[in-house]
């Protein structure tokens, strides 16, 4: 059974939802962190101060787990989407949210599988990439026995945000990618770069379910962390190799926003390229970045803006990132 220790013990859940796709709501609360340009990142790692805040600020998040398969589940709460695979060889956990979920996360996952002793059944956790609304319950899940895995780029982003020299760090990785076989399934871990330059893409091969982690952001205008080595072109080149490993038949989990199939990615894919030529034909013309955001987009676009990334910064991505291209031509 998972031993809480000297962890904090949060507010607990008030219920477990249990629904199927079509039902999704999505109750992410990652668009209410500030808004303050080059700290970013910084406002998504977890300190001491979000420590002792984060009670109240998830206080009222409800987990939700929807079944993909018989074996898949994709859990949503606050943060980054989950996958888990729930099998005989026992749990393995793509991503943790913040840690003030992760008692939260091992009540649904005791509830998927009827058992308490979720401390002795949960194998794995992968990190998708190093951000704390992704990575927040690595150390409950590490102290509880769990062998943390990402990509070698993203252990050396979490070695360099460690709070402690005894945060947990993952203890397998990868420079391309591996295979992991687990539940009568092959799972292929694939490091990319884009959103980050850490980045990993789990495909659950006979599940056919991808995890594309914040390689995709569905419906909306992606986050792209220029200051963790991501990059809009990286980041569009990721998508195709994404886009070239499913078929239509794939359930896609992504990194924020509900569960997707293959012409979801393939609209967020058309709308980062086309939007990025836009901006490109506007800097191209001489045109500032005020003028191009007073210009704005075309109103095709307008649904892809959200509390997070709204039209106004996606543009200012895709004007640096085009003046960037252009410094290095």
């Amino acid at each position: 059974m998972i031993s809480k220790g000297s962890l904090p013990i949060y507010p607990k859940v008030v219920a477990v939802s249990f629904i199927k796709p079509s039902q999704r709501v999505d109750v992410m609360t990652y668009a209410s962190i500030p808004i303050v340009k080059n700290i970013v990142v910084a406002v998504l790692l977890l300190s001491s101060a979000a420590h002792a805040a984060q009670p109240d600020r998830f206080s009222n998040v409800v987990m939700e787990a929807a079944a993909l398969t018989d074996s898949i589940y994709m859990l949503t709460g606050a943060g980054g989407n989950l996958a888990v695979s729930v099998g005989a060889d026992g749990f393995l956990l793509v991503d943790d949210q913040y840690a003030a979920m992760a008692e939260r996360i091992a009540d649904v996952l005791a509830d998927l599988s009827g058992t308490s002793e979720v401390g002795r059944r949960l194998k794995y956790v992968i990190n998708t990439h190093h951000h704390g609304d992704h990575t927040g319950g690595n150390e409950f899940f590490v102290q509880n026995g769990a062998t943390l895995i990402a990509s070698e780029a993203a252990r050396v982003r979490l070695l360099a945000r460690a709070p402690s020299a005894t945060a947990p760090l993952p203890v397998i990785t990868y420079e391309e990618g591996v295979h992991i076989y687990f539940n009568d399934d092959r799972l292929k871990l694939v490091a990319l770069k884009g959103h980050t330059d850490g980045d990993t893409a789990v495909f659950f091969e006979r599940a056919n379910v991808l995890h594309a982690g914040d390689l995709f952001f569905n419906g909306r205008f992606p986050y792209i962390d220029t200051g963790s080595g991501g990059g809009v072109e990286l980041y569009l080149s990721s998508q195709e190799k994404l886009l070239a490993m499913i078929n239509d038949d794939t359930q896609v989990i992504p990194g924020h926003g509900p569960i997707a199939r293959r012409p979801d990615l393939m609209a967020v894919h058309a709308m980062i390229r086309a939007t990025h030529e836009a901006v490109a034909k506007g800097v191209g013309a001489g045109m500032s970045l005020s003028s191009i955001q007073e210009k704005g987009l075309d109103d095709v676009y307008q649904s892809f803006a959200w509390d997070f990334i709204s039209e106004a910064r996606w543009i200012e991505t895709l004007y640096w990132d085009v003046l960037k291209n252009n410094a290095a031509q």
